[in-house]
């Protein structure tokens, strides 16, 4: 799978999330095109604020 290198790349595909939410709910099928897009670009978020924006412990 492809990573976020970039932080304009990280700000266009958080936008692109912000977009999919209302789309997007409980009962949305797994199999519908923007979950599927919604969860893929979830987990490339999730990637890169692991690497880049980890919040440190107290």
């Amino acid at each position: 799978m492809r990573a976020i290198n970039t932080k304009i790349e990280y700000s266009t595909i958080c936008t692109r999330i912000e977009e999919l939410l209302p789309l997007v709910s409980n009962e949305t099928s797994e199999s519908d095109k923007n979950y599927i897009e919604l969860d893929l670009l979830s987990d490339l978020v999730a990637d890169y604020e692991e690497k880049y924006e980890a919040i440190s412990p107290p």
